[in-house]
């Protein structure tokens, strides 16, 4: 997640001026008005066409750059990056399991949802900073695209995060990240994710229907609230029906 608070007394309908900025350039470089063009217009004439100030215009075009689709080149100008422009599924950024699926132009969708209580093992324990031993809440789910299987997620949420409450009362059925923000009061910030290929164990490959040579691709993932503590631990299984990129910025 981004924190582009650039004017922290500027609001529109609760989200930072310069969040939706960065969405609306970006939606103009890709089909709207700049999606010809191979140079930005100056700062000056962006902020007078959005209706923002520099400064706002200035730290959007930071963002943007940060995630490479675009490079200030001093002599020059502000330069486009169509490549990156064209990505559509970046592990280098934040994976939200319905969009980018309707990214390849499929319709999302869950099912095999599971609920159950579990004990941090010494791995996962040492990632929370919880004791070995202390209660969590396991979330299994199984994604769809269309009705292929894609993703089987299973995420492990401190009980400690709930306090008293009771939760076999609480929806669970939403993204997990609605769920720590909705019911536990956690806004998940960022996560560490460590990716290897995997093979699955065999209840996982029999709810994602694999042939026998099929491989996953595993991450394993801690995330973090905005204070930057650990709040769940996941681990995401996806199919090849991805294709995925990263971006690796030299400079």
């Amino acid at each position: 997640m981004k924190n582009n608070i650039i004017e922290p007394t500027c609001r529109l309908g609760g989200a930072v001026i310069s969040d939706r900025i960065v969405a609306d350039i970006l939606e103009s470089m890709r089909s709207g008005e700049l999606s010809q063009v191979e140079r930005l217009p100056a700062e000056v004439d962006l902020a007078e066409s959005m209706g923002v100030s520099r400064t706002v215009i200035r730290d959007a075009l930071s963002e943007l750059e940060r995630e490479g689709y675009i490079e200030r080149v001093r002599g020059i100008g502000t330069v486009v990056n169509r490549e990156v422009l064209r990505l559509r599924s970046r592990l280098d950024q934040k994976l939200e399991y319905y969009p980018l699926i309707r990214s390849f132009g499929s319709y999302p969708h869950a099912d095999s949802f599971q609920f159950f209580s579990d004990v941090a093992d010494a791995d996962t324990a040492e990632l929370l900073n919880i004791p070995v031993g202390a209660p969590l809440l396991c979330i299994k789910k199984r994604v769809l695209a269309d009705t292929k299987p894609v993703i089987y997620s299973i995420n492990y949420l401190p009980k400690s995060l709930f306090g008293n409450r009771d939760i076999s009362r609480i929806d669970l059925t939403p993204s997990v990240f609605e769920v720590l923000e909705k019911e536990c009061g956690q806004q998940p910030a960022s996560t560490v994710a460590h990716i290897r290929a995997s093979y699955g164990d065999e209840s996982i490959r029999s709810s994602m229907r694999l042939a026998p040579d099929d491989a996953l691709l595993l991450l394993d993932e801690v995330c973090y609230n905005r204070l930057c503590k650990p709040i769940m631990r996941s681990f995401s299984y996806y199919t090849n029906f991805f294709d995925f990129s990263i971006l690796r910025k030299m400079l």
